[in-house]
């Protein structure tokens, strides 16, 4: 299977668009926070990852370990490296941690932060309090990455954070179109109509699931070139 794509599905143009719409917007009056949000194995942290990468964006995840100094530190890094400010990282507090994030992101305007598993902040105010912070004092674009009830919960949170977001985007199931899109992309066996169907109705809506279906129906059939699709088990999948 070919590694790393990003194929323009429904998810990604949406995700895209959210994208899109914070870096285009008034920046003098709306602040660049955004919100991707669902369900698990919908591909949200797959675009995250590739769709930074592949831009040149920041790329955060946060653990349930992360404190609001040790993200600062984590995010300090990652602008030390991307514009080759030097090997040492300064420390201090977690305040003047920030200082130095606000001065650096004033210097390179045009710099768009992703931060996954952002429901690990729900519990920090004061990590929440930073990424507020650099929205409201900076250009910067943060898109925050979340599990299906994290619009409300960050409603429930904090109700002025919450009206800071000028985008939200909730990924869908997959359908049986994104599914053969997918499939001719990644896949390197001959993708028929019966290869779709059969990733289709194993599935259930599940980018990860039917990733793990397309992969043994291509080992497979290149185990044995002439195996029945329908001969196929995908009982390690499932």
């Amino acid at each position: 299977m070919k590694q790393n794509k990003l194929v323009a599905i429904r998810n990604v143009l949406e995700a895209d668009a959210c994208i899109r719409f914070l870096l285009n917007r008034p920046k003098m009056e709306m602040v660049g926070l955004g919100m991707l949000y669902g369900c698990p194995g919908l591909g949200k942290s797959t675009y995250a990852q590739r769709m930074a990468f592949q831009r040149g964006y920041i790329y955060l995840r946060l653990e349930s370990t992360t404190t609001p100094k040790a993200f600062m530190m984590a995010l300090l890094t990652a602008l030390y490296t991307k514009f080759r400010m030097g090997p040492v990282i300064p420390c201090g507090t977690a305040n003047n941690l920030l200082k130095l994030i606000l001065r650096t992101l004033e210097d390179h305007k045009d710099t768009v932060i992703v931060i996954d598993e952002i429901d690990y902040a729900f519990g920090h105010e004061k990590l929440l309090g930073a990424i507020r912070d650099i929205v409201d004092e900076t250009l910067t674009v943060i898109i925050l990455v979340g599990m299906q009830n994290a619009r409300d919960r960050l409603s429930q949170v904090n109700a002025h954070y919450f009206d800071r977001c000028n985008y939200f985007y909730e990924f869908q199931y997959i359908s049986r179109q994104d599914i053969a899109m997918v499939a001719r992309e990644v896949m390197d066996v001959e993708v028929t109509e019966e290869v779709i169907e059969k990733i289709d109705f194993n599935n259930g809506g599940n980018m990860r699931k039917a990733m793990k279906v397309m992969y043994i129906i291509e080992t497979e059939q290149m185990k044995q070139p002439d195996i029945e699709i329908s001969a196929i088990d995908l009982s390690t999948a499932l």
